[in-house]
């Protein structure tokens, strides 16, 4: 048995080609998803070498966006629950209400592994909200596409660049009633570091992890906040903070804890894979401070007519037109990947310990202790009105 590719993005559009059932997903030494070939099963048809993107240049919907947008969701209750302003759930809930739809997406499970599932009712779409910064097993959720596909249904399929190009791989062409979102994605962590960060919070805190969440709106609203919540013998803890201050977050947000190939991504631009890509609109309080809310902004980059006639439908968006230089402003990943740090060479061998989160490549700074501290005891409410002042003063300066 061997792997298919170095390169391999884990997203499993090999397995659900093969025509002889070949293929299965293991995980490598570091617990990242990987293609195994059962050599018994082969017949060298060639098939998953030769429709895998890795093995071909990328098949971008457009070399140019046509629109660069901020929006906001107007449903403040789903927004809540959204990472930034909600363009998922928007647009997710439009293809859900015309009752022959399907919405892909990425959802933990009770042991918090993520996996990508298919929700054909609204009541079902809670799951698929905020970010997991973990990559997702996709399963056979290609294959479920294309059933619904053929059967004449309305898909919207929301994932990395990577794995919607293993969408496009798997199906072999464009459908009129499939629509794809993109993320601006950094990079992914393994599934089995998470779970080892997962069993390093539960005993630094005796009790089991039964709720998390990256991106927690609660205290600091939009913004990289976290919590979770851990049931211990007499009650449930709950425990928030900031991204710099926790170890599986910090080396996220450092590049520290990708998948090698994530170094190298083709989809790292502003050449975009699916119809619509959408991300945090990281400095919109310097590109349009009036339309800066502190509920969340998402930035949508709009790369096709399908893409087009998502956003043209969606009646319950505020939107702001924008560019594509106040895009990549503070979104580096739409101009390059994420460069590989030195400290990326140690992960490999401190992996299979259970105590990965005590060594210094997810030691937190003693500055950053403190300062994240200093921010933690803060109310909201000055937080709030710190950013508000900042965004006043360089709209001031901009009059001037």
């Amino acid at each position: 048995m061997e792997s298919i590719t170095e390169r391999c993005t884990g997203c499993n559009a090999c397995r659900m080609i093969c025509p002889q059932d070949a293929i299965t997903m293991g995980e490598d030494e570091e617990g990242f998803y990987i293609p195994i070939i059962n050599a018994l099963l082969c017949i060298d048809c060639g098939l998953c070498v030769k429709r895998c993107p890795q093995n071909q240049k990328p098949r971008f919907r457009r070399n140019e966006v046509l629109q660069v947008l901020g929006a906001r969701y107007k449903d403040d209750a789903l927004l809540s629950k959204s990472a930034s302003g909600g363009v998922f759930i928007g647009i997710a809930t439009m293809i859900l209400e015309q009752g022959e739809g399907a919405v892909f997406g990425c959802a933990f499970d009770e042991n918090f592994v993520a996996h990508h599932i298919c929700v054909m009712d609204f009541k079902d779409i809670a799951p698929l909200q905020s970010s997991k910064y973990v990559q997702s097993d996709i399963g056979y959720t290609y294959s479920q596409a294309k059933l619904l596909l053929d059967r004449g249904k309305t898909v919207l399929f929301s994932a990395t660049p990577c794995q919607i190009a293993g969408l496009y791989a798997f199906l072999g062409k464009d459908y009129d009633r499939l629509f794809t979102i993109d993320l601006v994605c950094h990079g992914v962590p393994s599934p089995l570091l998470f779970k080892r960060y997962l069993d390093w919070l539960g005993k630094k805190y005796d009790g089991k992890i039964i709720y998390y969440n990256f991106r927690c709106k609660e205290k600091i609203g939009w913004g990289l906040g976290y919590k979770t919540k851990i049931k211990a013998r007499t009650k449930i803890k709950t425990k928030a903070g900031f991204a710099e201050n926790d170890p599986y977050y910090s080396a996220f947000l450092k590049g520290s804890t990708y998948r090698e190939c994530c170094y190298y991504c083709k989809y790292a631009n502003t050449n975009r894979i699916a119809d619509l890509t959408t991300g945090d609109f990281w400095g919109i309080e310097q590109a349009h401070p009036q339309f800066f809310d502190k509920r969340g902004i998402s930035l949508c980059l709009v790369n096709t007519t399908k893409g087009e006639e998502l956003i043209a439908k969606g009646n319950n968006f505020e939107l702001i037109n924008s560019s594509l230089a106040n895009a990549v402003l503070k979104q580096w990943n739409l101009k390059s990947p994420t460069l590989r740090p030195d400290s990326r060479d140690t992960l490999k061998k401190l992996i299979g310990g259970m105590d990965i989160f005590n060594t210094p490549l997810f030691k937190i700074a003693y500055k950053i202790r403190i300062k994240s501290a200093i921010k933690t005891i803060i109310p909201s409410s000055i937080v709030r009105f710190i950013r508000i002042l900042k965004i006043a003063i360089v709209a001031g300066n901009r009059k001037r």
